[in-house]
């Protein structure tokens, strides 16, 4: 009877806790959220005015990511969206990297399955579970809504979607398209490097190349920073606006986005 690691487009259920599965990637992903609250709880805890350790590279990451979104949003409304922007950047990239750890995808429990012994792992890669990056799609989506809404009226936005009538069809497609185009291209990087990874180190049976890695790294990082700036990126497009001078559009955009993430940043 032959065995092999086995590679599974859905997230194995590890256990179930009543009518709630708990899967591999549900865990890994549970960890990760768990990592990064205690690593800028003490981070913050212990602030200090000249930075070091922890403390500086948490500023060097966040000051990068302000810079950037202030630069395309420009300063208020770039302030205004950037706790989303950045948490789902830091998110995703942490749980892309994760997936790379020592033993997530290749240590777990051997069952039967079909007359072949396969391995489910305990730990999986959080974005290579479609269930994961449909939700971070979700809620990138429904916030550019409201946010065009609270800008523009819900006849504003009416209007602005259904105008001209005989486009109104593929503006409709095209807002639903964003939910397709931002969790495929998410899941579809991240399964396909841990399938590679998978298939690489069941042949070998030995250390992943460092080339791979090295590659995984990258496409962590870019897939992470693609995700967080088309969010930007449509939002900004939901709250512009129509008419009038530059700063009325700029304060507008920014009331309409701090309704819908609850920020407050002063000009």
């Amino acid at each position: 009877m032959g065995s092999d690691i086995h590679i599974s487009l859905p997230a194995e259920t590890l256990f179930q806790i009543g009518p709630l599965h708990v899967t591999n990637s549900a865990l890994t992903m549970l960890i990760v959220m768990a990592g990064l609250v205690i690593f800028f709880a003490i981070t913050m805890r212990k602030r200090q005015l000249v930075p070091t350790g922890a403390q500086n590279a948490a500023e060097t990451i966040v000051e990068w990511l302000l810079t950037l979104v202030e630069g395309a949003a420009g300063k208020r409304v770039g302030r205004t969206i950037f706790p989303l922007v950045a948490t789902l950047f830091i998110f995703i990239i942490t749980a892309n990297y994760a997936g790379l750890l020592p033993g997530v995808g290749t240590i777990g429990r051997w069952e039967d399955e079909g007359g072949q012994r396969v391995l489910v792992p305990f730990f999986r890669a959080p974005n290579a579970d479609l269930n994961m990056t449909i939700a971070m799609a979700l809620i990138a989506v429904v916030t550019v809504q409201v946010a065009g809404v609270r800008a523009h009226g819900v006849g504003g936005y009416l209007k602005e979607l259904l105008t001209p009538i005989p486009l109104a069809p593929i503006h409709i497609i095209g807002e639903f398209s964003r939910l397709i185009s931002l969790s495929a291209r998410l899941f579809g990087n991240i399964f396909g490097g841990e399938v590679l990874v998978t298939v690489i180190y069941s042949l070998t049976k030995l250390v992943i190349p460092v080339i791979f890695i090295g590659l995984e790294l990258l496409f962590g990082f870019i897939q992470a920073l693609i995700f967080s700036l088309l969010t930007m990126s449509y939002i900004i497009l939901a709250v512009a606006g129509h008419g009038g001078d530059e700063e009325h559009e700029e304060r507008g955009a920014a009331h309409a986005v701090e309704g819908e993430t609850g920020a407050h940043m002063p000009a």
